[in-house]
């Protein structure tokens, strides 16, 4: 089923909501009005943020994500965010993530890291 353009103006709104919930958690500058593209990190210079509506939704990864990059899911809709994760994109890329009918990752949840950890973590480091 075809979205409207209705639908896709909200997908996207929410979508950047999502990244505001993350820059906002990590401490970090965020402009909604930026364009990005596929040539700049979501936040920061290497989070990239994927969102989905649904509470139990998996981080999805596609062949053009850089490996050097850290993906965040967020799941909900505003103003009920979740910060459900996070993964290495390279660590996502493995064949056990493969989708076996479409060219990209799938990672569950349960196969990632707790938003509390990433601080700690070599990828979390401070903002500029």
């Amino acid at each position: 089923m075809e979205k409207s353009f209705h639908d896709l103006i909200a997908q996207d709104a929410q979508s950047i909501g999502s990244e505001w919930v993350v820059a906002k958690y990590l401490n970090y500058e965020f402009d909604p009005f930026l364009q990005k593209g596929k040539f700049k990190a979501d936040v920061g210079s290497h989070f990239e943020v994927r969102w989905t509506k649904y509470a139990s939704g998996q981080l999805i990864i596609h062949e053009y994500d850089r490996t050097d990059d850290v993906a965040i899911l967020v799941t909900g809709e505003s103003p009920h965010f979740h910060i459900a994760g996070w993964i290495p994109i390279a660590m996502a890329k493995r064949p056990k993530y493969r989708h076996t009918k479409q060219p990209n990752w799938w990672v569950t949840q349960i196969n990632l890291q707790p938003i509390e950890n990433l601080r700690r973590s070599n990828y979390g480091n401070n903002p500029v």
